[in-house]
């Protein structure tokens, strides 16, 4: 029997698919949950039960000696800022460099920061409500300064270099992006030469007056012992937390306050009940999942439900699918601020779950909560909102409200 493929279910760069993938994760889902999608070079996996059980299967990873990334020399700086990323290396580098930075990402640790993301939501509140015409992007004029702020404070980034984090941010991602443009790659290969040598500069800086930050810590590290954090550890490591530390975050507010603000019965029930916060934050990460999907390498030969993969075979893990699957959750496609249980798989599982989660679930909560005290009129405007043509990371181009 020939290994099943997607057939004419799946077209990545359909605009509706774009708009809305749902209805495709479906037929995936119910018709071939795992097949293979020849364009990608990689097998498509869409069930919860499959997503899960490979997620925490440790004969995948990040990384594949036995299918190495062929690095074309005009994209050497972008390879550079991957290379010691803990998004991309496996043990025993992954658990070297981890325990390196492990602490500033505990709940113990993140709780103490929750005076100071209370103090900057109210100051965005502040400069929100003092608008005479009412109106803004939540995007770009509360969503997106929240995790800035907060990231770039712990790794010591000062104020006045921040303005270029979000552009790079944006140009390096693209390259996660199998559909991307020529132009596309060479903004990310820009913007990774440009954030590294930043970064270099300013581990000189902290070197000469080292801080609280991470990156004084890292710094101090490296410096003295380069075996345990080397130098292009610090850049990559710096970089990650820098882009994955804000994207999340902008784009759960983003996808899920559009959710809310579509569901006004559910965000009825979030305003009359303070304790369904929590759990309507949960229900944002699933519903309309920023990272869709990520990709994994076979480590070694391996045979799955049936499926026989040669080491270095590639799987594209479909996080945004597997969370609307129908056999974990009742009504999938029903957007339920109280649902609960809710095991969605939005920061991953496994070696590589999210170390920021916990910083990303309280600048969430709090965003949240602010927003819905303080503008109790909050409410959609202008034309439906759009999301970028994207098929890795789904995000709004802009959300305007009126309030």
């Amino acid at each position: 029997m020939p290994d099943p493929t997607t057939g004419d279910r799946f077209h990545p760069t359909d605009p509706g698919f774009l708009q809305d993938p749902y209805p495709t994760h479906a037929r995936l889902r119910r018709e071939v949950p795992i097949a293979w999608y020849a364009p990608w070079d990689a097998w498509l996996v869409t069930r919860h039960s499959d997503v899960d059980a490979l997620l925490r299967d440790r004969r995948l990873g990040r990384v594949s000696t036995d299918r190495p990334k062929a690095v074309d020399p005009a994209h050497a700086p972008f390879a550079v800022i991957q290379a010691g990323s803990l998004l991309e290396i496996e043990p025993p580098d992954h658990t070297r460099v981890k325990q390196a930075v492990h602490d500033v990402f505990t709940p113990r640790h993140v709780r103490a920061l929750q005076g100071r993301i209370e103090a900057l939501v109210e100051r965005l509140l502040d400069d929100l409500e003092h608008r005479p015409e009412r109106e803004a992007d939540l995007l770009r004029d509360f969503a997106e300064p929240i995790p800035v702020t907060v990231i770039a404070d712990l790794l010591g980034v000062p104020e006045a270099d921040r303005g270029a984090l979000l552009p790079w941010s944006k140009a390096i991602i693209g390259m996660f992006e199998p559909e991307r443009s020529a132009d596309a790659e060479a903004a990310a290969v820009a913007a990774a030469g440009e954030f590294a040598a930043y970064v270099r500069h300013l581990m000189a800086a902290k070197r000469a007056a080292p801080g609280e930050d991470l990156i004084s810590r890292m710094v101090v590290m490296h410096d003295a012992d380069g075996a345990r954090l080397t130098e292009g550890e610090v850049v990559a490591n710096a970089i990650l937390f820098l882009n994955a530390g804000h994207e999340a975050v902008v784009n759960v507010s983003g996808n899920g306050l559009l959710a809310l603000l579509r569901h006004p019965e559910q965000l009825a029930r979030v305003r009359a009940d303070p304790a369904l916060l929590r759990p309507a934050i949960e229900e944002m990460m699933r519903y309309d999942t920023p990272l869709q999907f990520f990709e994994r390498f076979v480590l070694e030969d391996l045979t799955y439900a049936g499926h026989a993969w040669p080491a270095g075979t590639k799987l594209a893990l479909h996080f945004a699918a597997a969370n609307r699957d129908p056999e974990v959750f009742a009504e999938p496609d029903r957007f339920d601020v109280a649902r609960d249980p809710n095991p969605h798989l939005a920061f991953g599982l496994g070696l590589h779950y999210c170390i920021g989660a916990p910083l990303a679930r309280l600048e969430l909560g709090v965003a949240l909560g602010g927003l819905l005290r303080r503008l109790p009129d909050l409410r959609l405007t202008g034309a439906a909102p759009r999301y970028h043509p994207k098929n890795v990371f789904r995000y709004l181009t802009e959300l305007r409200v009126a309030y």
